[in-house]
């Protein structure tokens, strides 16, 4: 085993806990994002994705704020995008994007199907994650 591999396998387990715990409750909790703040972004350095911030990154930062007060997106799933902006390869977003609606629209209709009601709430975080996952892989 590698350190890479150690620090890849850190940030899938921290992914998943975090998607479960989001399709189970609907809820991001701080302390989830305070370790990942602790444990993720170290091991996002140790696999050598780089940080950055730039006019870009504030531009989508403010961008998910306001989707968040405007109330189209929960304000964990704010706190999530806030926490993985800064390590987006934003040359390289389409793919990802499409994979976020995809993801979306996926659960939406299991949801629909399943209780034959349109849901009032959307776990976005499991799409979010593997967007972001997407995004840093290429």
């Amino acid at each position: 085993m590698t350190i890479n591999s150690i620090a890849l396998g850190v940030c899938a387990l921290w992914a998943v806990a975090i998607a479960v715990m989001d399709l189970h409750t609907y809820r991001i909790t701080n302390f989830s994002l305070i370790l990942g703040l602790l444990l993720v972004w170290p091991a996002l350095r140790l696999i050598e994705e780089k940080f950055q911030f730039s006019l870009g990154v504030f531009a989508f930062m403010v961008i998910a704020a306001l989707a968040g007060l405007a109330s189209l997106i929960g304000m964990g799933d704010v706190k999530l995008l806030l926490f993985l902006a800064p390590w987006l390869h934003y040359d390289n977003l389409r793919n990802p994007i499409f994979l976020l609606i995809a993801l979306s629209w996926l659960q939406l209709t299991a949801e629909l199907v399943l209780k034959r009601s349109f849901p009032q709430r959307i776990a976005f975080a499991p799409a979010i994650l593997a967007a972001a996952a997407l995004n840093m892989a290429t």
